[in-house]
């Protein structure tokens, strides 16, 4: 579980916000750039959350070499 969920979030956060800046271009009405926000608002969390989300990657992988043993 430490070793995928901080991929399964990094790639779903990434995705998210790339879905959101498409969302934001495509439609040209004053409204759709909240999207765009959104999207900003994705990858800063993604920003702020990379420390504990590599520390958990790393954290499983350290557990999952020490269990291979």
């Amino acid at each position: 579980m430490l070793l995928w969920t901080p991929i399964a979030l990094t790639v779903a956060g990434v995705v998210l916000g790339l879905g959101l800046f498409a969302a934001a271009d495509a439609d040209p009405t004053y409204g759709s750039s909240a999207l765009g926000y959104l999207g900003l608002l994705a990858w800063g969390a993604l920003a702020v959350l990379s420390p504990a989300l590599l520390g958990s990657f790393i954290t499983g992988l350290v557990m999952l070499n020490r269990t291979r043993r």
